[in-house]
């Protein structure tokens, strides 16, 4: 946007074309435009570190908290 001198811009449309496609497995990593999806990626990374540094009990599932039980 700066680039173009533009203020205020608005992305309205995203056009994306693929030619010389090969198939999924002959890539090293397909390239996706999921934010959700890549910060769930790095959740798990980070998770997975914490387990190889602390042992597979040191991080898991939340559990809940009920009251009175």
């Amino acid at each position: 946007m700066d680039a173009a001198g533009l203020q205020r811009g608005r992305l309205t449309g995203l056009v994306l074309r693929g030619e010389d496609l090969v198939d999924a497995g002959q890539v090293a990593e397909q390239i996706r435009l999921d934010g959700a999806r890549k910060s769930r990626l790095v959740a798990e990374q980070a998770a997975d570190r914490i387990r190889a540094k602390f042992g597979d009990r040191a991080i898991g599932p939340a559990d809940v908290f009920r009251r009175g039980s």
